[in-house]
């Protein structure tokens, strides 16, 4: 690590010279991406240096050599400004006064400027993309909108990946989201973009960000904007074509130096959109015969909330206090039936049954708040901030199975009843301490110390029969203490990072119920990071990351209570250890005013990944999880934005990737490729109509016992905005809409005790109607800490910060056998 710092030391130029200054708008507000020149006093026509200011309007450029300078300032529609300055060895940095941009409406007349405002940004550790920028916030949802994204996919069924795996977290302006990383597709689908401010896709999570985390965070920001009294908000409204609704609204207020926020949303989704229909067979090879499935259920009803409110409180410029308190419920119940046939190897009958399922009430709920306390020194850069953050969440579910029709019956018994609660509660307490040293060097440093309890209670009760009730309690506690130490170094167009965090985790669980002995454990692990990054030019940036990340399990993996039907088992492993990741990337990056593209090649690896096994025991399936996965994979990911001409716009997201998994006690492995890309053009036409069309398509790299296959989607939409300053808008999209109502999505078991496909059918073609309006005027928003507290947690399960859970809890999942 000190070799890679001494080495970007010696690479670096020793420039001694600098300008500073702040880019305003007529308003007050920072101009972003204003084009700053910098000529020699002595030859105007010639220069020296060419560069952008920052989004705020910040800017800081150093210079070769002293002298005197003009540096002249642009943007469109905006009339030139000059300043002169002057460096030297006594005064080596110039810090301007404030420059403020003027309209320029006669200085354009008659002249059309065709440029676009980039939509990424690319910076030592993470990739950003600027929501506000894009007109299709105004109407559509964060998971719309996270198709354009680089780096993340949204298939057809709203699973979303990050750089290629569903292992990653989500956050919201810069902390844990329990509710949305466990339940990313109804609540991402129920907020509308317009709330948010860009999109963050940190893709080398450093020493500061928990060992305990993944390969990728998924950082949502919300929107805000700088200062004066006032209120400020949207609402917003949609439907499809089922009549399900859908509201939202987000209120921010200022009161001398308080400021809050506030937002609530509700989405409905009723028995029309949530249909399921499946159908299987496998193929038992140690004894030949065949088992054929089929179902068709749909919810009732579901019903979302979502709320959130932030405050802030600024006694000083030096003295922070910050508060966030949000939550997100659901409910729905289901029903639904199936039908199950046993076959010998030459088809002939052996058994068969029918069943009823019904799905009564299920709930689930996610809390969390977070206080933070951020003192500033005298010194600029120099922070301590104090966090404490608490987690809670329930996950309630009650499935009822009854069987009719029996033929042969493998089992004495004519239904069951399961019930299964998972409760989550955590404590985290965060200290950080930033310091700058000198004009290149900044150091952080922190402890962590996280009290982590999941408790899980399962019963089963057989209708009839010779099997016993089930009764299964599991009392799971975590307790995590981290510190963590990360220099980072910038100097002209050299900056690099290298961090280390250390982690000591004790584990314990208890069973109430006396099913299993109790059990401890303690682990330690050295988590290392480093990246460099090279800004060849204004337009052109390298970047080059390592990273080190580990999972713990989650409740629902560790959960040892067995789940019987008459034709399968599964159950949770409680002495499964963290999983540890490794990957190295690169990063080319070229941004200009019509045309942004970035290329990022990369390799991951793991020796000891959490997955699920599956086998045969006679003609019955058994599932559980343990450590013994290895998987490489290599990856070329790619993104571009191209302004075609003053209407026309494009833009592709995408991702080819080729991996191997591996078991070696199951001797089983598996190879292959997969890829994802999203399009879409944009063409304003006359009266203010903005028409855009997406398409795109998806394929899963193989797992370990089989593959999926490939899909695809395609999508129209028409907006117009309304209004003083836009503040109406109203948009019509349709989802395939010349493709029949339902798409087949096609999985296949290829290796193991069994193989055979899977089918499952979901409405797939979609019509909704959207309106938004904004009104106030506040420029003002909820300031955050620099620093606050991340957990990037627990694969599978109730459990804070967990991967996104979809199919391991919370979210209402399909009716299988």
């Amino acid at each position: 690590m000190m070799t890679l710092l001494c080495a970007v030391c010696s690479l670096s130029a020793a420039a001694q010279f600098s300008v500073k200054c702040q880019v305003n708008d007529a308003t007050g507000a920072g101009e972003p991406f204003a084009t700053v020149r910098i000529f020699s006093e002595s030859d105007t026509t010639k220069v020296v240096v060419t560069n952008v200011t920052e989004d705020d309007g910040s800017f800081s450029q150093t210079l070769s050599k002293s002298g005197s300078y003009v540096l002249k300032v642009t943007a469109v529609g905006k009339k030139e400004a000059r300043r002169q300055f002057s460096v030297s060895q006594a005064k080596p940095t110039a810090i301007l006064d404030n420059i403020v941009l003027e309209e320029a409406a006669n200085v354009l007349a008659g002249v059309t400027v065709t440029a676009q405002k980039p939509l990424v940004k690319n910076e030592i550790d993470r990739l950003s993309y600027d929501m506000q920028a894009d007109a299709d916030s105004k109407t559509r949802n964060v998971l719309d909108m996270l198709r354009k994204v680089p780096l993340v996919s949204v298939d057809g069924q709203d699973n979303i990946m990050v750089k290629g795996s569903s292992n990653f977290k989500i956050y919201r302006n810069g902390h844990p989201d329990p509710g949305i990383s466990q339940n990313p597709k109804e609540i991402l689908k129920a907020i509308p973009a317009s709330m948010i401010k860009r999109i963050e896709v940190i893709t080398e999570p450093g020493a500061k960000y928990d060992a305990e985390g993944v390969a990728a965070i998924l950082n949502i920001v919300t929107a805000d904007a700088t200062s004066m009294n006032g209120v400020t908000g949207t609402i917003s409204a949609g439907v499809n074509q089922h009549g399900d609704p859908n509201a939202n609204g987000y209120l921010t207020t200022q009161i001398g130096k308080v400021v809050a926020s506030v937002n609530y949303g509700f989405h409905h989704a009723g028995k029309h959109s949530s249909r399921n229909r499946t159908e299987s067979e496998q193929i038992y090879h140690n004894t030949g015969d065949i088992l054929h499935s089929s179902s068709d259920g749909r919810a009732k009803g579901v019903n979302v909330h979502y709320g959130n409110i932030d405050a802030s409180y600024e006694p000083d410029t030096l003295n922070l206090l910050s508060f966030s308190f949000g939550g997100y419920y659901y409910d729905y119940s289901a029903t639904g039936v199936g039908s199950t046939e046993m076959f010998d190897a030459a088809r002939n009958p052996i058994y068969s049954f029918k069943q009823r399922i019904d799905v009564p009430g299920n709930s689930y709920y996610s809390f969390d708040g977070r206080f933070d306390y951020q003192h500033k020194t005298r010194l600029k850069g120099e922070t301590l901030t104090l966090s404490y953050m608490i987690d809670m969440s329930r996950n309630h579910t009650d499935m009822d199975y009854d069987f009719e029709e029996l033929v042969n019956m493998p089992v004495d018994y004519m239904g069951y009843f399961q019930k299964t609660k998972e409760n989550f509660m955590e404590h985290t307490f965060q200290f950080d301490w930033t310091r700058p040293f000198g004009k290149y060097h900044k150091f952080e440093t922190g402890l962590k110390y996280i009290h982590r309890k999941n408790k899980s209670h399962t019963t089963m009760d057989y209708d009839g029969g010779s099997l016993l009730p089930v009764d299964s309690r599991l009392d799971h506690l975590t307790q995590v203490g981290a510190a963590y130490l990360s220099y980072t170094y910038s100097r002209e167009q050299w900056s690099a990072r290298a961090g280390l965090r250390y982690e000591y985790s004790y584990l314990s669980a208890k069973y109430p119920d006396g099913s299993q002995a109790n059990y401890h454990r303690s682990l330690n692990d050295w988590v290392p990071s480093a990246s460099l990054s090279y800004q060849i030019n204004m337009a052109n940036s390298l970047k080059w990351a390592f990273a080190t990340r580990i999972n713990r399990p989650g409740i629902s993996y560790l959960n040892p209570a067995v789940i019987s039907s008459p034709t399968s088992e599964s159950y949770g492993n409680s002495h499964l250890s963290s999983g540890r990741f490794y990957s190295v990337s690169m990063t080319y990056m070229h941004i200009s005013p019509k045309f942004t593209f970035n290329v990022v090649p990369s390799f991951n690896w793991s020796n000891n990944q959490i997955s699920s096994v599956q086998w045969a025991d006679g003609d019955r399936q058994i599932s559980t999880y343990e450590n013994g996965l290895t998987s490489r994979v290599a990856s070329l990911s790619g993104f571009f934005q191209w302004q075609i001409h003053a209407k026309t716009s494009l833009m592709f997201n995408g991702q080819f990737g080729y991996g191997k998994v591996k078991n070696k006690a199951l001797n089983l492995k598996a190879e292959g490729w997969s890829m994802f890309f999203f399009s879409q053009l944009t063409q304003k036409l006359p009266w203010k109509l903005r028409l855009t069309a997406n398409g795109g398509m998806w394929k899963q790299e193989p797992s370990l016992y089989g593959h999926s296959s490939a899909n695809g989607f395609y999508s129209f939409g028409l907006q117009r905005s309304f209004l003083k300053d836009d503040r109406l808008t109203i948009s019509v999209n349709a989802n395939k809409p010349f493709s029949s109502r339902y798409n087949c999505f096609k999985s296949y078991t290829d290796r193991g005790d069994y193989t055979g496909w899977n089918k499952m059918w979901f409405d797939q073609r979609q019509f909704t109607f959207s309106i938004s309006y904004r009104f106030g005027s506040l420029k003002a928003q909820v300031k955050k800490a620099d620093k606050t507290i991340e957990n990037n947690d627990v694969v599978g399960g109730s459990s804070q910060g967990g991967t996104q859970g979809q199919g391991q809890s919370g979210q209402p999942q399909g009716m299988g056998n």
